[in-house]
């Protein structure tokens, strides 16, 4: 008769899993992200992203082909995951005064910041490398518009509601203020973190949205 009892000591391995290119490469931007969070932009080597992913060197460059190329994928990644990724909430719709609307949206990524400050950090690591960096420079600037014309639907609306409070104001400029005021709390956050009071800030702002025509 033959023995069926499975010797679990000999018994053939299951393959192991392997994961997915796509999967790889989102781990060795993890990676990236830790190393650039923890040394800045210029630790960033295949050798420390290696280090920190558990894979060697080369299996960086056969992903990303150049350290060049693994900094601009790690700014994409970056920029998918702060404030300038934000869009439109679906309760926003439900708020029927304009202005009410456009203010959760900004309150929304003001208070983002000091939770995700080290992402913030990075990115003005990135707005300095642009400097002489052009592909660098131009992925945060097509960043920045896509994030502005995120609020040009809740500031065309606001200025249709009140045409006499914004006389000759467009869409397109009051979305540029919104995003510039959440872009300078960004920067406050990494310059003068202490000094940050999202609740200040936004009762700032609410004030100057809710105030009174200027008389001309």
């Amino acid at each position: 008769m033959i023995n069926k009892t499975v010797d679990r000591d000999h018994a053939p391995r299951a393959p192991r899993h392997r994961l997915s290119e796509e999967q790889r490469r989102e781990d060795i931007l993890r990676a990236a992200f830790a190393v650039a969070a923890r040394e800045r932009l210029g630790g960033v080597t295949a050798r420390a992203v290696g280090a920190e992913a558990g894979v060697s060197a080369g299996l960086v460059f056969f992903y990303f082909e150049s350290l060049d190329r693994l900094l601009v994928a790690l700014l994409e990644w970056l920029l998918a995951q702060t404030f300038v990724a934000a869009r439109l909430d679906d309760r926003f719709a439900e708020v029927s005064d304009p202005a009410t609307r456009i203010m959760l949206a900004i309150r929304r990524d003001v208070e983002w910041l000091p939770k995700q400050r080290e992402r913030v950090e990075l990115f003005f690591d990135y707005w300095v490398l642009g400097t002489r960096h052009p592909e660098v420079r131009r992925t945060i600037r097509l960043a920045l518009d896509r994030y502005r014309d995120a609020f040009r639907p809740l500031a065309a609306a606001l200025v249709a509601a009140d045409p006499e409070r914004y006389p000759g104001v467009t869409a397109e400029g009051l979305a540029s203020v919104a995003a510039s005021f959440v872009e300078g709390c960004a920067l406050q956050i990494v310059m003068d973190p202490s000094q940050f009071d999202a609740e200040r800030s936004m009762a700032t702002l609410a004030s100057l949205v809710r105030a009174p025509a200027a008389v001309a």
